[in-house]
């Protein structure tokens, strides 16, 4: 164990293990669950001297309530790495499809380096964001203010290969999405169309009686009179 803290109804440890067994008998141990399945999918991480944070939720410590209810502050973790990865190899132990949605920082439009087993990953977002204040306006503080949205699907999440890798995309354009509505428009409850297309029926049914009435009150003209012819002899 590296550290160990609480922060507000978080119990936090940071953890390193050189055996997947080990760091699951610690945690074990010291109250964090850990499926047995999970704890052997760790071992990619633990042949690459991964560090690891253990977050469980622990009501009633210092700092916090005796019960857990509403909203939770979120965490933020800060580390260094050669590049940017979003570890995804124990999302393959899933047994219900599985969906990503991933927001990027940086100087420049980022993008996955493959779609590592699972449906093509696509962008829902790329630009600069202006000039904003609070958290968000920390984070892009240092330069990295091009925020990229990602999405991706994993039917099959057995499939899954390996972490995404993130490298910077081939052009930094931007990108918005646009999504369309469609909304039936009602009068009084009553789909317009419906009315529409029923009063066009009735002016027709009206135009039509109109012009048989008219053609009713035209004047008939009267017969030839018949002819007699004279008598023979």
């Amino acid at each position: 164990m590296v550290e160990r803290r609480r922060l507000g109804p978080f119990d936090v440890a940071r953890l390193t293990a050189t055996d997947p067994g080990a760091l699951a008998g610690w945690l074990h141990g010291h109250g964090f669950a850990l499926p047995a399945r999970l704890g052997r999918a760790l071992r990619p991480y633990v042949d690459r001297r991964w560090e690891y944070v253990a977050v469980r939720l622990t009501p009633g410590g210092p700092g916090a309530s005796a019960a857990l209810d509403g909203t939770l502050d979120p965490l933020h973790l800060t580390f260094a790495a050669d590049a940017p990865v979003y570890p995804m190899r124990l999302s393959r132990l899933a047994r219900t499809p599985q969906s990503l949605s991933l927001y990027l920082l940086a100087a420049h439009r980022m993008e996955p380096a493959s779609t590592i087993g699972g449906a093509p990953w696509r962008v829902g977002f790329a630009g600069r964001l202006a000039r904003t204040g609070g958290p968000l306006g920390r984070l892009t503080a240092g330069g990295t203010s091009y925020l990229t949205a990602v999405g991706q699907e994993f039917p099959v999440p057995s499939r899954i290969s390996g972490d995404h890798r993130l490298r910077r995309a081939g052009t930094d354009a931007g990108y918005r999405q646009v999504i369309y509505s469609d909304r039936l428009l009602e009068v009084g409850g009553v789909p317009a169309w419906l009315l529409t297309a029923g009063g066009g029926l009735a002016l027709a049914t009206a135009a039509g009686a109109l012009l048989a009435v008219r053609r009713s009150r035209r004047p008939v003209p009267a017969p030839p009179p018949v002819r007699t012819p004279p008598p023979i002899g």
